[in-house]
């Protein structure tokens, strides 16, 4: 028996060894190339930025170019847009000034509402007011990527769409696609070029460009891009169809041909069969006319295919001697195109956050616990949407427009000098979605509730309500029925003497629906009545 420290390894022998302890080690597949991976394509193999991979400004562009063109020409992606848009930005979101003061909150309000219902005050070319910004921006960061709403000096937003920042050719400095960052790859300026400057033109000097500081002297945002990056690195947004782009031609070419083949189809065709010993100007060739009533002789010199006389979709198909013809009236579509047109409509809809059925409009493809489940998920990426539109674009916005408040308007400036006034604090009121289910989502608040579940100001913030507005207004006109009611039952107890009528039956179980009306007995009544 031979120790285990007595066997002696060649050199050679521990060369081999070592490779095949190495090829023992286990791996992630991922890294390696295989037949199910291919290798990488313009990838630095030593890691990159998010911005390594959209260096090309050309490349760049041409992708948000591809976007727009399936926004206008393809047959779901605009009204997908529209759907994700009208689900997230909804009636718009209204600022909610809490400063300290309740006479300079009023005012704040009042300034905020005027400046962003009229479009001459709101937008820099006057046509659209900031409800139809909202939705704007919002488009256009999903659609290009990202978009830069600059406030501008006379009270107004300029909204430049992504084309047109741009880096100049002659420029050593660090510029990504039109935003100049420093040192710390923190954004300092943005180039922006020409309206009339299509993306196939280039760009060589900075002077070509009108630049424009990421923020003031006082460090506030002067230029606000609004985009949904998915790493740290990434200073461009690009667009949410990028991983979709080859299903959606895909499904426009998938849609077109069923088109086109569902037209022939339905196509009348005459197929003319010959004998072998047939030729032309020989053998039987007379025939009925099809469209003219007439009896023709039918004999075509050059074997091919010719209109019917008369009908307008058809074709006259004279086979060479010999040649059979079959035609094909297989059903179009077959069972399997639905299915598969399906899964790539599922594909698009998921890169815009939202279920099928929601992008069709559609449930006939699931029952009533699957479309809600879908939705409550959905919903989930549409809070988020809504909390990064209001980071970027309406924060800012508000902030801008108070600080321009407090330089021009006196009563801006009278509130705010009180002590513990706060004029930039804020928070901002977004839509909520209506009960997927009714009668069940309002027992579930109720409950919850009652049993000290959950607040009322929580369930009205699921809601999009803000309990500090609701609660107020439930107050004011649960007293106002109330006073109605006393005058109403004092009238009829006047007009007839015997009646002792009492508010609470005027109203009824309207009023609230946990108390129960309980006819009043002879010793109890007066004591109850109108009090």
């Amino acid at each position: 028996m031979v120790a285990a420290n007595d066997i002696q390894f060649s050199k050679q022998d521990r060369r081999s060894l070592n490779d095949r302890i190495g090829d023992m080690r286990s791996d992630f597949r991922a890294s390696q190339d295989s037949r199910f991976m291919a290798r990488l394509q313009g990838v630095n193999p030593t890691g990159s930025g998010a911005d390594f991979h959209y260096r090309s400004e050309r490349a760049f562009l041409h992708m948000m170019e591809r976007a727009r063109y399936y926004e206008r020409d393809e047959p779901v992606i605009g009204q997908g847009l529209s759907r994700l848009s009208a689900n997230v930005i909804q009636e718009g979101f209204t600022p909610d000034p809490s400063t300290g003061s309740s006479d300079l909150n009023a005012r704040l309000k009042d300034l905020w509402s005027e400046w962003a219902e009229e479009p001459d005050f709101c937008h820099s070319e006057g046509e659209h007011n900031f409800h139809d910004m909202e939705e704007l921006v919002f488009r256009s960061a999903i659609r290009d990527g990202d978009l830069f709403p600059l406030p501008l000096k006379s009270g107004s937003l300029q909204l430049v769409e992504g084309h047109r920042p741009r880096t100049p050719r002659r420029t050593r400095r660090n510029v990504v696609h039109g935003i100049l960052l420093d040192k710390m790859a923190k954004r300092q300026e943005l180039w922006v070029s020409k309206e009339e400057l299509g993306f196939h033109s280039s760009v060589d000097r900075v002077s070509d460009l009108q630049r424009y500081s990421f923020r003031d002297s006082d460090g506030y945002r002067q230029v606000f891009q609004v985009y949904f990056p998915k790493r740290t690195s990434q200073r461009r947004g690009y667009t949410a169809f990028a991983p979709v782009s080859d299903t959606i031609g895909m499904h426009g070419d998938l849609q077109f041909t069923k088109l086109v083949q569902h037209q022939m189809a339905s196509l009348i065709v005459l197929i003319r069969q010959r004998l072998q010993g047939e030729i032309a100007g020989t053998g039987n060739g007379s025939r009925q006319g099809l469209g003219n009533g007439t009896a023709t002789e039918e004999v075509l010199k050059n074997n091919g295919i010719r209109k019917i006389p008369g009908i307008d979709a058809g074709l006259d198909v004279t086979a060479r001697p010999g040649e059979k013809i079959e035609f094909n009236s297989s059903n179009i579509p077959n069972e399997s195109f639905f299915s598969h047109a399906n899964l790539l409509l599922t594909f698009i809809a998921i890169n815009l956050d939202m279920p099928v059925a929601m992008l069709l409009l559609d449930a006939s493809n699931t029952n009533f616990s699957g479309w809600r489940g879908t939705v409550d998920q959905a919903r989930v990426r549409f809070r988020w949407f809504q909390r990064k539109l209001i980071s970027q674009f309406h924060r800012r916005v508000y902030t801008w427009k108070v600080r321009q408040w407090l330089a021009l308007d006196p009563m801006v400036q009278e509130f705010a000098a009180q002590s513990g006034v706060t004029p930039l604090r804020h928070k901002w009121k977004v839509p909520g979605w209506p009960y997927i289910e009714p009668f069940k989502d309002s027992q579930s608040d109720n409950l919850q509730q009652e049993r000290f579940l959950n607040s009322p100001r929580r369930i009205q913030g699921a809601r999009g309500r803000d309990w500090e507005e609701i609660a107020p207004e439930i107050v004011e006109d649960k007293g106002m029925l109330i006073e109605l009611a006393i005058e109403k039952a004092n009238a009829i107890n006047q007009k007839y003497a015997d009646a002792g009528v009492t508010w609470r039956e005027i109203l009824g179980p309207g009023l609230n629906s946990t108390v129960q009306m309980v006819p009043e007995s002879p010793e109890t009544a007066g004591a109850t009545r109108n009090e």
